[in-house]
């Protein structure tokens, strides 16, 4: 374990000290990125304002002609816990606002791989849908944009996720992090990007006459989803993240939330009258990540979607018993994994020096190993770190890449037998 000192600007710690805080809590506000005191407010009032994030306006506008042309919206979402509560909030939002038809897909991790690929544009279309709207992915998606929009789909692309070189073709892109985009919360989730997008829609919606300030969809409904998939996500809790947090955990514990969180609370033996950002990283979001890396990510999805309490209370019993799998699986992986890891610090085993093995042919394909990358020029260990074993499922590599990496402090990869790529984690700074 490394224990790194974060650093407390003085200047933020005596700001806040003035402002009445504790001297004790403003070095830790301080060391946490907070410059002042105003920004420990969570109140809705205070979140950065729609139109600030590129392609918010473009994207009403789009969705509102949509809606009122009566098209058919298909949301493509990631398999991960962001990318499932980002779709959640999109269907929900999207049906309070007027959609009639709102339907969903999200690729199978090991069959379709990442993203919005040329075969899932495909199977949008095949499906008939009018418009594609992506939460959670698409902004490396050239090709998959390409495809969609040859079979005559619009397409709206919400992320959050940096970009690369090339920008897909989309009608509308919405990402902070998109070229030219001022967008002060740069680690804004998926899901957050996607309630951004409905926050623009319902007021194009009420500038068009649809309804008024009293009238409108609450939409404050879906931050206890938000709060979900911010925490779960590991984004880092800027000011605005944390009012989106704060807010939809005023909810769960207001009893304010959809039946299947409640339902999820229930398996996990966890209290949402007292909710915390822990039940979101350590209870609910396991639950409904383990779907996307051993079963299927509709079902978690289904479970956020779901107002039928039987309903939500089987799937929840579902996703527990598949997060259980896959702690099993885990372990087992972690303590190969480790293993493998740890031969490279050994000391180095001489040969005989012959050049001369036992006689027996060996598959590298077939066997266990880890290699490193080069030497540490601090202490002549590997600078980095990769292992691979056949047994290893594809869906949990990711997050055993993640635990060799804070046991080691190397950058590491894990890799599968499978036609899907490994997973790799590095070390900042």
């Amino acid at each position: 374990m490394r224990i790194v000192e974060r650093d407390a600007p003085p200047r933020s710690v005596w700001a806040l000290e003035q402002a009445g805080v504790h001297p004790l809590l403003a070095r830790l506000y301080a060391a946490r990125g907070v410059l002042g005191k105003d920004e420990l407010d969570d109140g809705l009032a205070l979140l950065l304002p729609p139109a600030t994030l590129r392609g918010t306006g473009a994207a009403a506008v789009l969705l509102a002609d949509a809606i009122a042309a009566d098209r058919r919206l298909c949301v493509v979402a990631d398999y991960d816990c962001d990318g499932a509560t980002a779709c959640a909030v999109a269907v929900r939002g999207l049906r309070l606002l007027g959609a009639k038809h709102v339907t969903y897909l999200v690729p199978d991790r090991v069959v379709d791989g990442y993203g919005l690929t040329p075969p899932i544009s495909e199977r949008v279309a095949d499906g008939g849908a009018d418009m594609l709207v992506t939460v959670d992915n698409g902004i490396a998606s050239v090709e998959g944009v390409a495809t969609a929009r040859a079979r005559g789909l619009q397409v709206l692309v919400t992320d959050h996720h940096l970009p690369g070189p090339v920008l897909p073709e989309a009608d509308v892109l919405v990402n902070p992090n998109q070229p030219d985009c001022d967008f002060p919360s740069k680690s804004i989730a998926g899901v957050g990007v996607m309630f951004y997008v409905l926050l623009a829609l319902r007021s194009e919606l009420r500038a068009r006459g649809v309804f008024d300030t009293a009238s409108q969809p609450r939409l404050d409904a879906l931050l206890p989803l938000v709060a979900l998939g911010t925490v779960a996500d590991v984004v880092k809790l800027d000011a605005n993240n944390r009012r989106l947090v704060a807010q939809g955990l005023r909810r769960i514990r207001a009893g304010a939330l959809p039946v299947g969180l409640s339902a999820l609370f229930r398996v996990a033996g966890r209290q949402a009258a007292s909710a915390t950002t822990f039940d979101f990283g350590f209870a609910l979001g396991p639950r409904i990540n383990a779907a996307g890396r051993l079963a299927d990510m509709t079902l978690g999805i289904e479970c956020l979607l779901t107002d039928d309490p039987a309903r939500a209370d089987e799937l929840a019993r579902l996703l527990d018993g598949i997060n259980r799998e896959r702690r099993s699986i885990e372990g087992g992986m972690r303590e190969q994994a480790l293993l493998l890891a740890e031969s490279l610090f050994a000391p180095a085993v001489a040969g005989d020096g012959d050049g001369d093995g036992d006689g027996a042919a060996t598959d590298p394909v077939a066997e266990p190993r880890a290699s490193g990358a080069g030497p540490d020029p601090h202490g002549g260990t590997p600078a980095a770190i990769s292992v691979f074993d056949p047994a290893f499922h594809e869906g949990v590599v990711g997050i055993v890449a993640s635990r060799i990496k804070e046991r080691f402090h190397r950058p590491t990869f894990v890799f599968a037998a499978s036609a899907a790529p490994g997973k790799s984690h590095e070390i900042k700074g």
